[in-house]
C-alpha cells in the first residue's frame, strides 16, 4: 500500500436547512409541493449532492465516474517500460486511485490530470487495451445529476459533418471505455489510431449514459440559466428547452440550442446541490462580430456541409481550424472563397506548416494556395467593418478593412467560424466572483480559466464549485489530458463527503 500517498478520511454529515425562500427537506428531495415565488409558482427545488453542468467532452467523463466506475491500477508493460517510476509507485497499491492524497502527489511534481493522462496514455499511439493501465470497477455510486442543453457530446454534435479531430480518435476517448472497446461492441470497423470524423466520435459519446448506467441521472435538452449561493450549497435554475431538438440550425443560421438572449418558454425547474461541476465548455457562448448587417439572412454562423451554402461566392471569416476546414471544404466543392481573418499571414502559416503532415485537410489548403488556385483568396490583418443587403436581402456586400485601406466585395453568403467564448454569466450572487486567467497557445488556443486549487481543481474562490475540462487552470489544449480532472475532481468530493 501507499499509505503516504492515502489521503485522510473524513465524513462530513447531511445537514437540514431552513430560511430564505426555499427549504431543504432532505437529502434525496424530489419535487414537491409548489411554492410561490414573486409572481411565479415554482416546484420545491430537486436536491442532489452532485450537479454537473455540461454534457461535452469536459462534462460527461463525470457520470459514470460519480455513478460509481473507479479506476484501478492496472500493470502496464507500456508503463513500465516508458514511465517505470511511475509503474513502480503503483504496484502495490490494491485501491481505488482515487484514494490517492492528489496534493502530495502534486508536490511530487505530478498534476492530477498528467497522472492520469499517464496512466491512461502511456504511449500515444494504441496497439491494445493492456497497455492502458487504469481498470475500472463499480463501487458506491454518489447522488448526482447532469444537466446539459443538447445532447451528451457537447459542440461535436454541431461541427461539420465530415470534420477530423486534430488527434488520433483514442485520445478523445473517455479511460473507462477504450474507442477500440466501443468498436468492437459496436460491430464498427475503423482503426482507433486514424484521425475521427464526426459521427464516430458523436456515436461514442452518445452511447455512454447507457452504456455505464446512468443514462437516468442525465437530463438532455435542460438549459441552466442561474446558478446560485444557497443554504445547501448551491441553487440552479434550469429550463426544458427540448422543443428545440426539431430546430433546423441551417434556417436557424447557428448551433441548434439557445443563446442568453433567446426566450425560453418552456417549463422551469430547480435544483440545490452541495457541489457543482462547471463543465459548459470554452465555446459555450458564441462570438459576435458587432458591425452592422451581422444578423442578415445570409450570414450564418452554422456550417454543416457545403450544400448549406448554394451560392457561388462565400465569404468565410475567422481564423481558427474550424474555419480552416470551412474554407478548404467550400473551395473543393466548386464555391469561390474569400477567407477574411485578423491574424498575419506568418501565423497562419506557421500552423499550415505545423499541420500539414499529420492533418490532412492541412495539406489539402497547402495545396489550393501554393497551387494559387483562383478561387481561394485569403486576406489577412483584416477585420470586417459592415455587412449590406442587395437584391431584396438576399444577397450582400461585405465591406472589410486592412489598417487604412478598405474593401467591397459581393457575397452570397458569409459564413462566421468565429467560436465562441466560456459563459461564466451563469454564476450570479456570490460573495467572490471567480478569478480568470487567460489562457492561449500557438495552435490559436484560447479560453479564460478559472483559477484552482491545482491537486483538486476546486475553484479558489468558490468552495465547491469545480470547473471542468480546459475551464480549469492550468490546462492547455491537450485532449489526453484534459479528462484527467475528472478523478482529482470526483476524488475531492468523496473525500469531503467520507466514502473514501
Amino acid at each position: 500500500m501507499l499509505v503516504d500517498l492515502v489521503g485522510p478520511r473524513r465524513r462530513l454529515q447531511g445537514r437540514r436547512h431552513e430560511g430564505g425562500r426555499f427549504v431543504q427537506q432532505a437529502r434525496h428531495q424530489r419535487a414537491g409541493n409548489i411554492i410561490r415565488v414573486g409572481d411565479i409558482h415554482l416546484s420545491t427545488p430537486e436536491y442532489r449532492t452532485v450537479i454537473v453542468v455540461g454534457g461535452g467532452p469536459a462534462g460527461l467523463p463525470f457520470a459514470p465516474v460519480l455513478g460509481g466506475w473507479h479506476p484501478f491500477f492496472h500493470p502496464s508493460k507500456v508503463l513500465q517500460a516508458r514511465y517505470p517510476q511511475i509503474a513502480d509507485m503503483f504496484r502495490q497499491h490494491t485501491d481505488s486511485l482515487l484514494t490517492l492524497d492528489m496534493q502530495s502527489m502534486l508536490h511530487s511534481g505530478i498534476p492530477p490530470a498528467d497522472l492520469f493522462r499517464v496512466l491512461h496514455h502511456p504511449r500515444q499511439l494504441y496497439d491494445g487495451g493492456d497497455q492502458i493501465a487504469l481498470k475500472f470497477r463499480q463501487q458506491d455510486p454518489l447522488d448526482f445529476l447532469l444537466l446539459t442543453q443538447e445532447r451528451v457530446g457537447g459542440l461535436w454534435n454541431n461541427v461539420p459533418e465530415n470534420l477530423l479531430t486534430l488527434s488520433p480518435g483514442q485520445w478523445m476517448e473517455f479511460a473507462f471505455h477504450s474507442l477500440a472497446e466501443h468498436v468492437q461492441e459496436t460491430g464498427k470497423s475503423y482503426d482507433v489510431n486514424d484521425l475521427i470524423i464526426k459521427h464516430r466520435l458523436i456515436d461514442y459519446y452518445h452511447r455512454i449514459p447507457e452504456r455505464f448506467g446512468v443514462a437516468d441521472r442525465v437530463r438532455e435538452w435542460t438549459r441552466v440559466t442561474r446558478v446560485e449561493p444557497h443554504e445547501a450549497g448551491f441553487l440552479v435554475t434550469a429550463v426544458d428547452v427540448s422543443d428545440w431538438r426539431r430546430t433546423d440550425p441551417v434556417t436557424l443560421r447557428r448551433p441548434p440550442f439557445p443563446e442568453s438572449n433567446d426566450e425560453l418558454t418552456g417549463e422551469v425547474q430547480q435544483y440545490t446541490c452541495k457541489y457543482l461541476v462547471y463543465a459548459v465548455g470554452q465555446r459555450s457562448k458564441l462570438r459576435r462580430l458587432e458591425v452592422p448587417g451581422e444578423d442578415l439572412p445570409f450570414v450564418t454562423q452554422f456550417y454543416e456541409k457545403a450544400q448549406d451554402l448554394p451560392g457561388a461566392r462565400v465569404v468565410v471569416v475567422g481564423g481558427g481550424r474550424s474555419a480552416d476546414w470551412a474554407a478548404t471544404e467550400l473551395h473543393d466543392a466548386g464555391r469561390h472563397v474569400t477567407y477574411v481573418m485578423r491574424q498575419s499571414r506568418d501565423l497562419h502559416w506557421g500552423l499550415i506548416n505545423q499541420s500539414r503532415g499529420g492533418l490532412p485537410y492541412y495539406k489539402r489548403i497547402a495545396e489550393i494556395l501554393e497551387g494559387g488556385s483562383e478561387r481561394l483568396e485569403i486576406v489577412y490583418d483584416t477585420s470586417i467593418t459592415s455587412i449590406e443587403a442587395i437584391d431584396d436581402g438576399n444577397r450582400g456586400v461585405v465591406t472589410m478593412a486592412a489598417g487604412d485601406n478598405t474593401r467591397q466585395i459581393e457575397v452570397d453568403h458569409v459564413l462566421k467560424e468565429i467560436g465562441g467564448s466560456a459563459d461564466y454569466s451563469l454564476l450570479q450572487g456570490f460573495e467572490k466572483p471567480l478569478q480568470l486567467v487567460e489562457k492561449h497557445d500557438t495552435y490559436r488556443f484560447q479560453v479564460h480559466q478559472v483559477k484552482v486549487h491545482p491537486h483538486s481543481y476546486e475553484s479558489i474562490d468558490i468552495p465547491n464549485l469545480y470547473p471542468g475540462g480546459y475551464l480549469a487552470e492550468g490546462l492547455g489544449l491537450v485532449v489526453i489530458a484534459m479528462h484527467g480532472t475528472t478523478y482529482a475532481i470526483v476524488a475531492d468530493i468523496l473525500k469531503k463527503e467520507g466514502m473514501l
